[in-house]
């Protein structure tokens, strides 16, 4: 018994069909695409530590992929247990200087301000300030709702970790379901368009790790420069979380007040509270130069995109979609970017790649020529027997 082919009807009533309950999937569990799409990201960045790894040591994909993801989860766990007791004693101290830094400010804010004949009455401000009291309703409703936040970002920590898990160890088996839905004809594009776009990813991660290097060496400079203890660790971390646009800086300038401040410079004639003040003022302007100019000009330059561009998208992704939109915004449009191009010229019917087309040509052309040795030789023979016999009879006749 044969299946009968479905109508041209039946088969735009499925698809419509499919594409309708695929929107309201994503909808459905739109409070946990975050974490699908960071997870999907550490399985990316992952995936190429695997590759890197599998061609260095001759290690299966599995045993690669076990690896690195063991030492990226001993890395999980190692990284709160050395930072959270370094958080506290912090914290601690800057509990016990707080008193300090309170009467520092009292004392700064007890008189107004004149500047430029302009007198600023910044004490009656303070005063207000100091004096606003926010009341605390802690209900029973309020307690629920923090345990329901609570509990939603732990399914959302396990989502992340199982997922980035299960999809670095499938990466090439998803790859090639997707491929193969399609249908015969159109295979060969699909590889080469998710090649094309596996290309612009590693170089958005290039890309991110070069501005990270180049942020950790600035902030390691500037906090040499100016005395700041702990300057190379500071950078170093200021740098790794720079890869997070907008509060990457801020974290990094955070931590730097709060050493400056706890303490002091090396050499600089300046108090403690002055000496931060001059470290957040030097953070604060490195951050915007990275945000307005740095940063453009080094992922425009890895992805061959208008640094206005980037700019701009940056900023939307931010204001539209948070952090993670930022962090995302320019690898999708890229991506899009080249999906427009495939689109585009089989729209107008004309080779989306032109340059493999001409590889091809040269293909075709090299593989016809006689480059057979054994075939030429004979003529060659039999040329110069030829040439031999007739120079002979020339000189007998002579």
């Amino acid at each position: 018994m044969t299946s009968k082919p479905w109508s041209t009807t039946t088969r735009l009533i499925v698809i419509v069909m499919v594409i309708a309950l695929t929107i309201l999937l994503i909808y459905e569990i739109r409070s946990l695409m975050p974490a699908l799409i960071i997870a999907s990201l550490i399985a990316y960045i992952l995936n190429l530590f695997v590759r890197y790894l599998g061609k260095r040591t001759q290690l299966s994909r599995g045993w690669s992929v076990h690896l690195v993801y063991f030492i990226f989860i001993l890395l999980i766990i190692a990284a709160p247990g050395t930072l959270v007791p370094l958080g506290v004693s912090q914290a601690k101290t800057f509990a016990d200087e707080w008193l300090m830094i309170r009467e520092e400010i009292d004392e700064l804010a007890s008189e107004p301000i004149d500047f430029v004949g302009i007198t600023i009455p910044i004490d009656q401000l303070w005063e207000d300030v100091t004096s606003v009291s926010t009341d605390i309703d802690f209900t029973y409703g309020s307690a629920i709702s923090v345990i329901e936040t609570t509990s939603l970002g732990l399914i959302k920590i396990v989502i992340i970790i199982v997922v980035s898990y299960y999809l670095l160890k499938d990466w090439k088996q998803l790859r090639q379901w997707l491929i193969n839905i399609l249908p015969e004809s159109g295979r060969g594009d699909a590889e080469r368009l998710i090649s094309d776009i596996d290309v612009l990813w590693r170089a958005y991660m290039q890309g991110t790790l070069a501005l990270m290097l180049i942020m950790a060496v600035i902030f390691t400079i500037i906090g040499l420069a100016v005395g700041l203890e702990g300057a190379v660790a500071v950078g170093i971390f200021s740098g790794i979380v720079s890869m997070i646009p907008e509060i990457g800086p801020f974290i990094a300038g955070a931590l730097a007040v709060v050493v400056a401040y706890i303490g002091g410079s090396t050499y600089l004639p300046l108090s403690n509270f002055w000496f931060a003040v001059l470290v957040a003022v030097i953070f604060a302007i490195v951050a915007q130069i990275k945000s307005i100019w740095l940063r453009p000009q080094v992922m425009g330059r890895f992805l061959r995109m208008n640094t206005g561009l980037v700019f701009f998208a940056i900023l939307a992704g931010a204001l539209l979609q948070g952090i993670l939109g930022a962090l995302i915004v320019l690898p999708i449009l890229a991506t899009a970017r080249v999906l427009g191009r495939y689109v585009r010229a089989k729209l107008l019917n004309i080779n989306p790649w032109p340059e493999l087309a001409f590889v091809e040509v040269l293909t075709e052309e090299f593989s016809n020529m006689p480059l057979d040795i054994d075939e030429i030789e004979p003529k060659q023979v039999d040329v110069d027997r030829e040439t031999t016999a007739s120079g002979s009879s020339e000189i007998e006749s002579t």
